[in-house]
């Protein structure tokens, strides 16, 4: 563990559009942490199967240590930087945090897929940003692979067999209940911004990229000012 007057040397290797990588970009930045990126865009991506069993991105080099994994970098970051907190200290904030965490990694992900991938136009958008700085044939052929990619996995996961109407009558009724909450609290989860709230403004953030629907994050007064602070 570093000392509190060293500086940590960190590294994530990302894609600059993933809710996940966008997860850990707030969390350093909740800390104050200085880092540097890697981006494996267009065929790179492949390069990110190399760095981890799994395969998959965020992954960060922490003095030589590499964590995989938004949620246990998180933990990880808490660890060794524990202020500001990503955690309340009360148990059942604490408990409300893990909630809110694992409903936008595990549920409000998929809307953030569905309204990326599933419209021409916002999927087009996002096949650019994933192929920026490579050549033209790899953004062809990533275009190619996403369409049908994606595709299968929200069929599979339930909401590609929804219509697109009923997708995002769903997705509004989330929203509807967000702006609620943020009329009572200033916060997610407790007096002060927490995982909870990095997690699903992390999520949020990438459908008001891409997606059509972005008015209708930011157009709720309460949730839009959060969104900004988060």
């Amino acid at each position: 563990m570093p000392s509190p007057t060293t500086a940590p040397t960190i590294v994530l290797h990302q894609w600059a559009i993933s809710p996940f990588c966008g997860k850990v970009r707030r969390i350093l930045d909740h800390k104050g942490l200085a880092f540097t990126t890697v981006d494996y865009n267009g065929l790179k991506a492949r390069g990110a199967a190399k760095l981890t069993p799994t395969g998959k991105l965020p992954v960060i080099d922490y003095d030589g240590e590499r964590v995989a994994d938004s949620s246990e970098i998180a933990r990880f970051l808490d660890e060794r930087h524990p202020t500001p907190p990503l955690y309340p200290a009360d148990p059942v904030a604490r408990a409300r945090v893990h909630f809110w965490e694992d409903w936008a990694d595990e549920a409000l992900y998929w809307f953030e897929i569905y309204f990326r991938f599933m419209y021409p136009a916002a999927r087009e958008q996002a096949v650019a940003l994933l192929s920026e700085g490579r050549p033209a044939f790899e953004r062809m052929l990533l275009g190619r692979v996403v369409r049908g990619m994606y595709r299968k996995k929200v069929t599979a996961q339930g909401l590609g067999r929804l219509t697109q109407a009923q997708v995002e009558a769903r997705f509004l009724a989330h929203l509807d209940a967000l702006e609620v909450l943020l009329g009572e609290s200033a916060w997610l989860a407790g007096d002060a911004r927490t995982i909870a709230d990095i997690a699903v403004a992390s999520q949020l953030a990438e459908i008001v990229r891409t997606g059509h629907i972005a008015g209708e994050v930011t157009g709720r007064p309460k949730l839009g000012a959060w969104l900004s602070r988060s």
